[in-house]
């Protein structure tokens, strides 16, 4: 899955990748804020469980000119084989991903999510491991063409981002 435009706009602004970062993406989907941290600079290395979306990643990465490094396993687990990095962005994966994230103890780390039920567990759980939160809900409206040619505005569902700094 790609990271709508909107939402990948505040998750690098929160990210702040930058030459000689190193920043995780976990549950990376299709790599969109993988590929976009590269263009930045940082070092990337994407975090991607789905044999087909790792490949796409790799593809869109080579699309992109960047180079970044994909780990085709599973989160947790695999996570604890990776060089610290300095700011994370979690895409997919429940608590016990963001929990191992925060264990490595990144300056800043970032998750998105649809439900809303995961908004709280997640303030909290980066609360607890001594980061400053900040919970943001994004809905962006597109222009959609009527029949008669003229356009309304066609809402898009939600996706809350959570983000953390160290305190």
């Amino acid at each position: 899955m790609i990271t709508r435009a909107e939402v990948r706009a505040l998750v690098l602004a929160r990210l702040g990748p930058r030459l000689g970062d190193l920043v995780w993406d976990v549950g990376a989907g299709s790599g969109s804020v993988a590929v976009e941290c590269a263009r930045f600079g940082a070092a990337v290395v994407a975090v991607e469980c789905e044999p087909a979306a790792a490949a796409t990643i790799r593809a869109n990465a080579a699309r992109f000119g960047v180079e970044l490094a994909v780990v085709a396993e599973s989160a947790p687990e695999c996570l604890v084989e990776l060089p610290d990095p300095d700011a994370v962005f979690v895409g997919g994966g429940g608590l016990a991903v963001l929990d191992a994230c925060t264990a490595r103890r990144p300056a800043r780390l970032v998750a998105a999510y649809a439900a809303v039920e995961r908004v709280g567990p997640a303030l909290a759980a980066l609360d607890g491991a001594g980061y400053a939160t900040e919970g943001v809900q994004l809905q962006a409206n597109r222009l959609a063409p009527l029949p008669d040619g003229s356009h309304r505005l066609a809402a898009t569902n939600p996706v809350y981002v959570v983000s953390g700094v160290r305190r």
